[in-house]
């Protein structure tokens, strides 16, 4: 009924622009096999989508209490959650205040982050390598990591660990150039529920201001001269990497894809990841990746 009152109309349209019977019929048509394109490119679609959607997690790991204890900027623990998220982990966030890192009193030799703490039984995991490697672990064990190989193969590990020692360094002198852009990072703070307004009020200022001076230092430290066009440089390393891939991984994220996707989808809220997103060709990698991870699977954030 709702085709043939368009085509009916269509028709009054043509009438009206001087058109025939046969022109209406004729425009008709074309605009009936418009749809029945449109229709089968959203099958598609959602075939390739469905593709690369990993299986759902199960087992132990989907039932114990996860809590990752972050910064919501930090490229190590967004390599973290982009995993989690990915396999739909269900996890809880607690965010860390750069300033004091109270929240970190329960653990006394490590004051870093991410830290991952579960319960039944009780766990605590330091370092992104660490508590990835764990989170695998359950994965394949619970079912839900059918591939292992493919996923965690050796050229992606290197690649996650390229992220750590040779991408993820150049993420902090590139969002604190300015004080405008610490303050930018710093953003995220207004969002920390357990947080009070001294805390984020002094995160925006007197962080974001440390951040700033702190910038010289680390690119002393890794010898960094120019953070932009080095930072570029490794951008297109990547870009080159994965070529005409859908993803790194073939048809399905790695773990290659999800910790450089990670590590950038970390500060989505900056001026930096918009230059990047407009000035390398790694926006439809990106895009895809971020289709494929899906909807957070965080169930909390404090």
């Amino acid at each position: 009924m709702l085709r043939l009152r368009r085509s009916a109309s269509l028709g009054r349209l043509a009438a009206r622009a001087g058109v025939g019977v046969g022109g209406a019929l004729a425009l008709a048509g074309g605009v009936l096999e418009l749809e029945r394109r449109a229709v089968c490119q959203a099958k598609a679609l959602t075939t390739a989508a469905a593709a690369a959607t990993p299986p759902a997690a199960g087992g132990a790991l989907a039932s114990r209490a996860l809590t990752l204890y972050q910064y919501e900027i930090c490229p190590f623990c967004n390599k973290v959650k982009a995993v989690l998220d990915y396999f739909d982990v269900p996890y809880a966030t607690v965010d860390v205040n750069p300033l004091t890192k109270a929240e970190l009193k329960f653990s006394a030799d490590y004051k870093k982050v991410p830290v991952l703490t579960a319960a039944s039984p009780d766990l605590q995991l330091n370092d992104s390598a660490d508590i990835l490697a764990h989170v695998l672990t359950q994965l394949k064990e619970a079912g839900a990591l059918p591939e292992r190989a493919a996923f965690d193969s050796p050229e992606a590990q290197r690649w996650s660990a390229w992220v750590d020692k040779q991408l993820a360094v150049y993420i902090y002198p590139n969002i604190t150039r300015s004080f405008h852009e610490s303050q930018q990072a710093f953003a995220y703070v207004e969002d920390v529920p357990h947080f009070s307004a001294l805390d984020k009020l002094a995160n925006r200022y007197v962080g974001a201001l440390a951040m700033v001076f702190a910038q010289g230092k680390i690119k002393k430290k890794y010898n960094i001269v120019d953070e932009r066009a080095e930072m570029f440089a490794k951008l297109r390393e990547w870009s080159v990497e994965v070529g005409d891939r859908r993803f790194h991984g073939g048809d399905q994220p790695d773990l290659a894809d999800l910790s450089v996707y990670g590590c950038l989808r970390g500060i989505k809220a900056t001026s930096t990841h918009a230059q990047i997103m407009a000035e390398t060709d790694l926006q439809p990698w990106y895009q895809r990746v971020e289709a494929a991870v899906g909807s957070s699977s965080r169930i909390s954030r404090t």
